[in-house]
């Protein structure tokens, strides 16, 4: 049994990227070699197309994919459970079906900042090295050192995407916080994600209400509410919000100033470089 572990901070708030650990489709991708064909019916028992799924299930038939298409391509049917919530952190398993290979995968991770996780990667491979060896074409360690370092962090790097879906020139808000309920319950919980943030904004929508809250270097700078056709700013909006009887919905947003000060920059040399070769 091969054995392989990696730790990788992530500049991501720990509930978005546990959601997509969650997720067993997109984990499957990233993985490379799994190809999910059919789900396992609990009340039927058996497998079934995914349009016959009576209720949630995390068990998964499968095909096992190895080689490139510049080599050779080899398939081998097996199966996939996952996620497993364990104490901590979130499990997936597989096999294929003759049990020549067996895989796990674990992952464990740990709020450091509001918008920043440590994530620790587990990763286990074993199979029949006189058999699969000549198909693979590496050591079990390798395999598994294989799935982290080219396919989990690779994602990570290029293409993980961790914004609310607003964008700013470019650059991508993350969502801190969305709750909804009585204003005076929500503010600490705002105090208490912002406590780390350099720039964000609370957008506060209710009934016949709305506003906005800026946050800098931790703290409320800024507030302005529109109640009832009046609008409220600082301290008086402040009350007015808290003394609501009806719930809003809040949904705080922070982003990186210096990535948006380098954005802006590179952009401006760009353009100016750009000019200076056209001047020739």
């Amino acid at each position: 049994m091969s054995f392989y572990s990696h730790d990788v901070t992530i500049q991501a708030p720990k509930d978005r990227l546990l959601s997509l650990m969650t997720d067993p489709f997109l984990l499957s991708g990233i993985f490379g070699h799994v190809n999910i064909l059919r789900v396992y019916d609990q009340k039927q028992g058996k497998y079934v197309d995914f349009s016959y799924l009576s209720s949630f299930s995390n068990r998964f038939l499968v095909v096992y994919v190895f080689g490139t298409p510049d080599t050779k391509m080899h398939l081998l049917e097996g199966e996939m459970e996952g996620p497993i919530l364990e104490a901590g952190s979130i499990v997936y398993r597989g096999w294929t079906k003759d049990q020549k290979f067996v895989w796990g995968i674990r992952f464990e991770a740990k709020a450091i900042k509001p918008m920043e996780t440590l994530v620790r990667i587990f990763v286990n491979a074993d199979y029949n090295v006189s058999g699969l060896d000549r198909l693979l074409g590496r050591t079990p360690f390798a395999l598994a050192q294989h799935i982290v370092e080219e396919h989990i962090i690779p994602y990570v790097k290029h293409y993980l995407k961790t914004e609310s879906g607003i964008g700013l020139e470019g650059i991508i808000p993350t969502k801190l916080l969305d709750e909804q309920g009585l204003f005076s319950q929500i503010v600490p919980k705002i105090t208490k994600v912002s406590g780390d943030v350099e720039y964000g904004v609370a957008v506060i929508k209710g009934e016949n209400v709305n506003g906005k809250m800026v946050i800098k270097n931790g703290k409320i700078s800024g507030i302005e509410v529109n109640h009832n056709g009046q609008t409220l700013q600082g301290q008086d909006a402040m009350l007015e919000l808290v003394s609501l009887l009806t719930p809003v919905r809040v949904t705080l947003y922070a982003v990186n100033l210096d990535e948006v000060l380098m954005s802006k920059l590179e952009k401006y040399v760009l353009a100016n470089t750009t000019q200076g070769f056209s001047s020739i």
